[in-house]
């Protein structure tokens, strides 16, 4: 992905991409930059980036709060920056966060939930084991124990990427190519101009 450029506020015509681990978010954000020829960048790496280390030592050394502050700062951060940003499956998991999506959304940001049932985002999460430290916790699950653990996060978090969003992307029957035209489509049909 590009560098990211100096910029102060929100951009305008930012798409922002939210949903469940699994769902898509990094993978249609790189093909949207690549589309678009924009800047993107994928929070989950800036934030081990920055801190050195990977999420999954962050959560096992300093704990999942330690974590969360550190995505609060880069969403802030970075919503004044990139065109294309695919955030963390937890990033709506905070207040404050919550609060920034919409407020960028206000400003004319795109906020994109891809959305994708519990079967399909288990199973997808299964192909890279190991990698998501509050699905597999200390031991790497099997599909059905992997489906089990994302009804109930999933419970928890699917009103608030709806409340935080200004579309909703069903991936469930959508190849990566899909989503992105769908939201390139919605884009252009909403009448945002590249900024």
């Amino acid at each position: 992905m590009k560098e990211l450029r100096a910029n102060t506020s929100p951009q305008p015509s930012a798409i922002v991409l939210v949903g469940f681990m699994g769902s898509g978010k990094s993978s249609i954000a790189r093909r949207l930059a690549r589309r678009l020829q924009c800047d993107a960048v994928d929070l989950d790496s800036y934030i081990e980036q920055r801190a050195g280390r990977r999420i999954a030592e962050i959560f096992a050394t300093d704990g999942e709060p330690a974590f969360r502050d550190l995505e609060t700062a880069a969403l802030a951060e970075c919503l004044g920056k990139a065109d294309v940003i695919a955030t963390g499956g937890g990033i709506v998991a905070r207040e404050r966060n919550r609060d920034l999506l919409r407020a960028a959304a206000a400003q004319g940001a795109l906020i994109v939930y891809l959305r994708a049932s519990p079967e399909v985002l288990a199973r997808r999460i299964r192909r890279q084991p190991g990698k998501r430290p509050l699905i597999d916790g200390q031991a790497v699950l099997n599909e059905e124990e992997t489906r089990r653990r994302v009804e109930h996060l999933l419970a928890a978090r699917a009103a608030h990427y709806e409340s935080c969003s200004n579309l909703v992307v069903d991936t469930d029957n959508m190849s990566l190519e899909q989503a992105m035209r769908h939201i390139i489509s919605h884009r252009i049909q909403s009448g945002v101009q590249d900024g």
